[in-house]
């Protein structure tokens, strides 16, 4: 590391001005390519020796570092050298130390995103045209709300960066700026003054806390630049310098123009090319693991954070302990994520849609459902549509009045004040000591209470609680507040201190004693791209302001990498591809090859390598098909339903009956084809019952609709819910009416519907049948006929009643009519009647010789069922249409099976001489 300049020309920058009866400040630009392990040592040496040579106590100075996590490696440095050591702080941590915060007035700007959001809202609705853009736009509205406060934010920045004597120059320059600006944007502008003179007002009443670092009694001042100027530190020491106070800056940046001339000088890094995205994760972690394995501590840099994301999961599948910088999101956190629940589930109680769903989010993790679960348990299972016992039924209804009280508060239709809203939560979260002492004891909890501010411990601000109380939301506006307040918090998890993969992002990586760096995301797309965002203002004029604009985001970028390549081991890792578009590697890296094509180094090009994963040998393992034994746990009866899943397929017996395992069905309220049928069964028997035969079209058409309106009623459908299945309904009327005509000319009656019937078969022993009997008809000769409805497609019906045996449904129904005597044996009819064409009308599909095919049936299957019991395996068949819509697929796991070895003909020789044998 080289001295390139010291006691720099006056006219170098504002900072080094010789102020009247003043001291210059002395820039120091230090070069060349070394570690920060290396750098460290030097920069306290270069502090000592500047503090020797104005006579001045090293305790007496401050040394003003980037950013807090480099505090420690100064003062391990310093404290190596021995003797007084200066105070090493940064411009926040100096300020919290030499003056107590001084919160926000009434309608002050604070800084704070979320206040400064409701101040800006309610400062716009002020105004006529504010007050109409809001109700014709919301959506433009709350991006000006929010492009206003970023603007009133990078305001507020540069003029903390002014001592307060140079401040109202500067305001005065600023507003000449903005009026003298011209062309297309002048709405933005207006925007941007309101924001100016917001700023300007608020700073005047309440002077930034970091006013207090120009007042300070320090003797001497030191400053370290590393990844951009900090206009902050720099304007201390500039403004002390004019008082006499002795400054140095050590400028580690170098000039603009050469950020890669000593980089280039240095060891290459690697660079990987990854096929994807989830090439692009694999390969960063088997990079971390194999950096891991040498020693010391890692870097992962967040550049890419959905590819982070997958990389912090696989390490902690390894498992490998991680320290995550960036934090995350409060919103993405188990806590922000009951918080949403609770307000979900309230909005819920006004028939939103997906209610259920919202309930039992909230309920899972609630004291209510924590303290009851086999009631929790049972609520859901009713919302499932499954049985539950009457007790269960009981306890589970009392869970939810209780859940309803407990929501009843946010509930409200009407708007009301922020403050309102947020007192309801503390009420429900900090009420109980024990849900309190919870909510704090979590990192991310105490996050959410800080975020909403609904913690007393936090302190609030004036200007907060003028804002919380003047704004009005309903429950949705205040869900949507609520989200968006999460969304802009964030939380650091607790750290365990045995990590050794730190996340980080790109500009904290410098100067940190890293053992190894490995960063993905270094293609065109993600690293060396300044990304344009919402700005009021404009690039020239942002820039003339000293507000940080696209140039000035993408300089600082440019030295955060720089600095990342004199870390000891670099990797740099990019995809080739995002879906189907092409990516090539970051315009940084290509800087790079061309400033060491510059200096000469070897190689100068970055061979951008395929990344190659550690390979394994992994011994083939493979998965045959399940054959269980069912010896044990028999139901005391079967359904129709039970014994065609074991005609199809035994495993799915066995999985459906013997395990009681099945498909969850969905909380929505949408209707499907199994609802149809339900309430199609329900209108029909609604219409016999009760009814004379008769010829009149017009009287039962009207009977007809009326059964169906009494049904919509029963079972709560909504119009619009059942509209496609009445639709289809209406159509069917006609021709329903006419086969039930032209059947009652025949002879046949309407004899009962919906009938529950048992039965214990000899052959079975002891094990039982039951089901429900859609309909019998009976003619006066004593002769009936079992109907069973169906909306499916005739020509499959008949393809099945064709062969006899192979119909298990209408012949499992005949058994239970003839066991229940609804007929003599003899004199029992079977057929499906299909009613899915509306035009057509009914189709009736008779099984032939029913009752002859159901003693069959039973007789086999008590056979069957006598085989399983003495241990027949229940094979998994993996044949035909059953495999296609099983829902135990996955258990089965048909999709893994081995096939079937195939003999050869060497084998079958083999298998011949032997049997000859």
């Amino acid at each position: 590391m080289g001295l390139l300049s010291s006691a720099m020309n006056p006219s170098e920058t504002p900072a080094s001005r010789d102020h009247a009866a003043g001291h210059q400040v002395e820039r120091v630009v230090l070069a060349g390519h070394q570690a920060p392990a290396e750098v460290w040592p030097q920069l306290a040496q270069r502090v000592r020796a500047w503090a020797n040579a104005h006579a001045l106590a090293l305790r007496d100075a401050c040394w003003l570092l980037p950013f807090s996590a480099l505090l420690p490696q100064a003062r391990r440095a310093l404290a190596a050298q021995g003797g007084w050591q200066p105070r090493v702080e940064t411009t926040q941590t100096l300020a919290q130390q030499l003056a107590p915060h001084r919160g926000a007035a009434q309608g002050m700007f604070s800084g704070d995103t979320v206040t400064s959001r409701l101040q800006a809202a309610q400062l716009l609705r002020q105004q006529d045209w504010g007050k109409a853009w809001a109700r014709s736009d919301p959506r433009a509205f709350a991006h000006g709300v929010a492009a206003l406060v970023d603007t009133a934010d990078d305001l507020r920045a540069a003029a903390s960066a002014h001592a307060p004597g140079q401040r109202d120059a500067w305001w005065q320059d600023a507003r000449t700026r903005l009026a003298l600006a011209a062309g297309p944007g002048e709405f933005e502008r207006s925007l941007a003054r309101v924001a100016l003179e917001w700023v300007a007002a608020s700073l005047s009443a309440c002077p930034p806390d970091t006013d207090a670092l120009f007042t300070a009694p320090v003797r001497g001042w030191v400053v370290l630049r590393a990844g951009g100027a900090d206009a902050l530190a720099e304007a201390v020491l500039a403004h002390h310098a004019g008082t006499g106070v002795p400054g140095l800056l050590l400028d580690l940046d170098g000039e603009p123009g050469d950020e890669f001339k000593a980089a280039a000088l240095g060891p290459s890094p690697r660079l990987l090319r990854c096929a994807d995205a989830e090439d692009e994760a694999r390969t960063t972690t088997a990079c971390v693991l194999a950096a891991l394995k040498d020693g010391g501590t890692v870097a992962l840099v967040a550049q890419d954070r959905e590819t982070v994301r997958r990389v912090h999961a696989m390490l902690a599948r390894v498992p490998v302990p991680v320290v995550d910088d960036t934090g995350w999101r409060v919103a993405t956190t188990r806590a922000g994520a009951h918080a949403m629940a609770l307000l979900r589930a309230a909005r819920s109680l006004s028939g939103a849609s997906a209610a259920e769903d919202a309930r039992l989010d909230w309920l899972k993790d609630d004291p209510l459902g924590r303290a009851e679960p086999e009631a929790l348990v049972a609520l859901e299972a009713l919302w499932r549509n499954r049985r539950v016992s009457a007790e269960a039924t009981a306890s589970a209804k009392a869970l939810w009045t209780a859940a309803e009280a407990r929501l009843a508060p946010l509930a409200a239709e009407r708007s009301r004040p922020l403050a309102d809203w947020l007192q309801c939560l503390a009420a429900l979260w900090l009420s109980d000591p024990t849900e309190a002492q919870r909510w704090r004891n979590d990192a991310a909890g105490r996050a959410v209470l800080l975020a909403l501010r609904l913690d007393a411990l936090a302190g609030q601000s004036a200007a907060w609680q003028a804002a919380a109380s003047s704004t009005r939301f309903t429950l949705d506006e205040f869900i949507a507040w609520v989200d968006e307040a999460l969304e802009e918090a964030s939380v650091v998890p607790d750290n365990p201190p045995e990590a050794r993969v730190v996340i980080t992002p790109l500009a904290r990586v410098m100067l940190r004693p890293f053992s190894a760096v490995v960063c993905p995301g270094a293609d065109e797309r993600r690293l060396g791209v300044s990304e344009p965002r919402p700005d009021l203002l404009g690039p020239a004029l942002s820039a003339a302001l000293g507000l940080p604009g696209p140039q000035e985001r993408l300089r600082r970028e440019t030295l955060a990498f720089v600095h990342l390549l004199h870390q000891p081991a670099v990797t740099l890792l990019h995809r080739v591809a995002d879906g189907a578009e092409g990516l090539g590697p970051s315009p940084l890296i290509q800087r790079l090859v061309l400033a060491r094509a510059e200096s000469g180094a070897q190689p100068s090009a970055l061979p951008s390598v395929h990344a190659q994963l550690p390979q394994r040998v992994v011994l083939p393992q493979p998965v045959r098909p399940p054959a269980p034994r069912a010896d044990a746990h028999w139901p005391h009866s079967l359904s129709a339903s039970a014994v065609e899943a074991l005609r199809t397929c035994p495993y799915r017996f066995f999985s459906r009956v013997l395990l009681g395992l099945g498909e969850v069905d969905e909380l929505d309220k949408a209707a499907d084809k199994r609802d149809h049928g339900n309430w199609l069964h329900a209108v029909l028997l609604g219409f016999h019952q009760g009814r004379e035969a008769s010829t009149d079209v017009a009287i039962d058409t009207s009977r007809l609709m009326a059964a169906a309106v009494a049904v919509d009623q029963e079972q709560g459908w909504t119009e619009a819910e059942l509209l496609p299945f009445r639709a289809s309904f209406e159509a069917l009327v006609p021709g329903y009416l006419r086969w039930l005509h032209e059947r009652e000319a025949q002879g046949w009656r309407w004899w009962q519907g919906e009938l529950s019937r048992q039965a214990t078969p000899a052959e079975w022993g002891g094990l039982g049948l039951h089901g429900r009997l859609d309909r019998l008809d009976q003619q006066a000769d004593g002769r009936v006929e079992l109907l069973d409805y169906k909306t499916g497609s005739a020509a499959g019906l008949a393809a099945k009643v064709n062969q006899g045996l192979e119909d298990t449904q209408l012949a499992f129904y005949a058994a239970l009519a003839l066991a229940a005597g609804d007929a003599a044996t003899g004199a029992l009819a079977a057929a499906y009647l299909g009613l899915d064409d509306p035009r057509a009308g009914p189709v009736a599909v008779p099984h032939d010789q029913v009752d002859a095919d159901a003693r069959v049936l039973l007789q086999q299957l008590g056979l069957e069922f006598e085989r399983l019991r003495d241990g027949e395996p229940m094979l998994a068949l993996g044949q035909g249409e059953a495999c296609e819509h099983c829902e135990a697929r996955g258990l089965c796991r048909r999709d893994q099976w081995a096939p079937p070895p195939t003999e050869t003909p060497a084998d079958a020789s083999a298998s011949e001489a032997g049997d000859a044998a």
